[in-house]
C-alpha cells in the first residue's frame, strides 16, 4: 500500500492506493480520512486496484472553501470524480461510508459513465423521505468531532469513534492516533466547521437531493443494524427503490462496519465486486 498526492483542479490531494486490477474507489466520510479504511483496504486490493482519497479539507489533502452559493455535498463529490479524471479512471466500483455513500450517490447521478458500481455504507439518505442529509444528524456528528478537533489528543479522537461504534472497544487505536496529527492541523477546524454549517443548512436542499429511482448502477446497501447515524428502518423500508440493490445488514453493528468488522466486510465487498466484473 502506497501514498501519493496528486493535483485536482489546484487542490494538493492525498490518497492511499494498492493493487491491480479494475479500480475500486474508497470514499471516507465527514471529518475522517483515507485512514478509515486501513483495515479493509489491502484485503480488496488483493484482487483490485485500490484508490483511497482524502477529501478537500480533509486528512492531508488541502483546504478551499465552497464557492459562494454552492452546496458542500455537490461539492465534494464533484472533487471525488475530478479525482478519477486526474488518474485515468474512466470507470469503477465507487464505495461511500457515512457522508462518502452521499458523494458517491451524487457521482452516481451527475457523472454515470464513472461509477460500474456503487458501494453505500452506514447512510440512510438515498432511501429517506427528503433524499437529503438530515440537518439533525449533521448537527450531532459536528457536537462530536469538534470535540476532538479543539482538543486534539489520542484519546479523544479514540472516544469520538467509539460513540459511533456498537461495542467502544471496537474503536480502531491506529485511525485515531493518525486522527490526532491530521487535526493538529490549523486549517482542519475551520475546513470542518464550514463544510458542517453548509451541510446543515436547509437552504438550496434541492440542489443535492438523489432520488433512488434514479441510480442506474448496480448498489450494495451495507450498514450496522445499531447504527446511529443511519436509520435501519428507513432503509429496510426503502432500499428497493434502487432498481438494482443488495442490503447486508450487520447485526451488534454501529455506523463503522468496515472498522467494527474489518473481514466480514472485506468479504461481502469483495464478494459483490467479483459479481460486477464484465
Amino acid at each position: 500500500m502506497q501514498v501519493s498526492f496528486v493535483d485536482v483542479d489546484g487542490v494538493r490531494t492525498r490518497y492511499y492506493h494498492a493493487g491491480r486490477g479494475a479500480p475500486v474507489v474508497l470514499v471516507h466520510g465527514f471529518g475522517i480520512s483515507a485512514d478509515n479504511w486501513c483495515r479493509v483496504l489491502p484485503t480488496i486490493a488483493s484482487e483490485f486496484a485500490v484508490f483511497a482519497p482524502d477529501l478537500i479539507g480533509h486528512g492531508f489533502s488541502a483546504w478551499r472553501p465552497v464557492p459562494s452559493g454552492g452546496r458542500p455535498e455537490r461539492y465534494l463529490a464533484r472533487h471525488v470524480g475530478r479525482f478519477m479524471d486526474a488518474l485515468g479512471l474512466a470507470r469503477a466500483a465507487v464505495v461511500g461510508t457515512s457522508l462518502g455513500g452521499v458523494l458517491v450517490s451524487l457521482l452516481a447521478l451527475e457523472r454515470p459513465e464513472l461509477v460500474a458500481s456503487l458501494g453505500l455504507v452506514g447512510i440512510d439518505v438515498p432511501m429517506s423521505p427528503t433524499g437529503t442529509i438530515n440537518p439533525d444528524v449533521i448537527k450531532a456528528a459536528m457536537a462530536n468531532g469538534t470535540k476532538a478537533m479543539q482538543d486534539a489528543t489520542w484519546e479523544s479522537c479514540l472516544k469520538r469513534m467509539a460513540n459511533i461504534c456498537f461495542d467502544p472497544a471496537a474503536s480502531p487505536r491506529e485511525v485515531a492516533l493518525m486522527q490526532t496529527t491530521i487535526y493538529a492541523q490549523p486549517d482542519r477546524l475551520e475546513a470542518y466547521l464550514g463544510l458542517g454549517g453548509g451541510m446543515a443548512s436547509r437552504e438550496g436542499l434541492d440542489q443535492v437531493r438523489i432520488v433512488p429511482e434514479k441510480i442506474a448502477a448496480p448498489t450494495l446497501v451495507l450498514t450496522g443494524r445499531e447504527d446511529i447515524r443511519a436509520d435501519i428502518k428507513t432503509i429496510e423500508a426503502n432500499y428497493r427503490r434502487i432498481a438494482k440493490v443488495e442490503l447486508v445488514v450487520f447485526d451488534r453493528c454501529g455506523h463503522l462496519p468496515h472498522l467494527e468488522y474489518p473481514e466480514k466486510f472485506a468479504g461481502v465487498l469483495l464478494d459483490f465486486l467479483r459479481r460486477q466484473r464484465p
